[in-house]
């Protein structure tokens, strides 16, 4: 490129940069209206102020754009040009809704979403439900599995997107932290502890209880093991929704998260123990493996549950 000619491509990128833009929508206006005033009509402004763009226009451009006068108004050969061009800008700036209207119609497929049961997340309804409102063709597959599952997913490219808990990051993985849960030994009415406070882990010890095998995260199990609770169980399962079950009975305590157990307590059917700051608590992610073919409805996903989470 000679030197005369990367001095036009600066002098050129330097002017639209530079240009305020609405002055070629003014003067795209009064070009078809063929008169200032009725294009201030048109645009619900004062006849001065679109008289004052025009004239800011042309001084910006170096050129006469138009003749007013007692004999009409007329465009010169610089104006018609530029009147040629603000047409085509205008038919490109409508075209834009329709575009973007094509784009999020086109996006299709599926969107393998595998996170831990029950879990109470508005971050995550919000972004789901924004996430199909935008781009309804996409097919939501939703799984329910352990935290171990999950990741084991997500490294053989079984699913898209993973919610779990992580204690250790695999470094091969991406997370994004969507919430802290925060688990609590909940009992039954039927439970003589029912209505009572407990502010020391250890008073429990001797308690039986509900365990969730392997729906059971690493930073419970440890709480558990460090204040030595579970070692008489009176039930387990796998799925957090039976585990309440079996408290809702009596049968013994059992850690939920607050959030999936709070309609029990507002209904009167489960009692929260342990009252203080003293209780486990894991942090919930958004995991995904960046080394994965590329998804277009993945990384859009995220996008929103990236939005949701700021807003959270």
């Amino acid at each position: 490129m000679g030197r005369k000619q990367a001095d036009a491509t600066v002098r050129d990128l330097q002017f639209a940069r530079n240009l305020d833009w609405n002055l070629l929508k003014f003067f795209h206006e009064i070009a078809i209206a063929h008169s200032v005033t009725k294009a201030a009509q048109e645009l619900n402004r004062k006849q001065p102020a679109l008289s004052l763009a025009l004239r800011r226009l042309e001084e910006r451009l170096g050129v006469k754009l138009c003749h007013r006068g007692p004999g009409g108004f007329e465009l010169t050969e610089e104006g018609r040009i530029l009147s040629e061009s603000c047409r085509e800008f205008t038919g490109a700036i409508r075209e834009i809704p329709a575009r973007l209207s094509d784009i999020k119609a086109e996006i299709r497929g599926h969107l393998r979403v595998m996170l831990v049961s029950n879990l109470v997340a508005p971050p995550l309804d919000h972004a789901i439900a924004a996430f199909h409102a935008k781009y309804p063709a996409v097919e939501l597959i939703v799984e329910v599995a352990a935290w171990t599952e999950v990741v084991n997913s997500l490294i053989q490219h079984r699913i898209d997107v993973g919610i779990s808990p992580s204690r250790v990051k695999r470094a091969e993985l991406a997370y994004l932290h969507l919430f802290t849960e925060v688990h609590r030994p909940y009992c039954g009415r039927p439970h003589r502890l029912f209505g009572k406070r407990v502010a020391d882990p250890a008073d429990l010890a001797s308690e039986t209880f509900v365990l969730t095998g392997a729906d059971e995260g690493d930073e419970l199990t440890q709480f558990r093991l460090e204040h030595g609770l579970g070692r008489n169980i009176a039930g387990m399962s796998d799925h957090l929704e039976e585990a309440k079950r079996l408290a809702v009975l009596g049968i013994g305590l059992c850690f939920l998260p607050e959030g999936y157990a709070q309609p029990d307590v507002d209904a009167g059917r489960l009692w929260p123990l342990l009252t203080g700051a003293d209780v486990p608590r894991n942090n919930m992610f958004v995991v995904t493996d960046p080394q994965s073919p590329s998804h277009t409805a993945r990384e859009l996903f995220l996008a929103e549950m990236v939005d949701q989470t700021r807003l959270a």
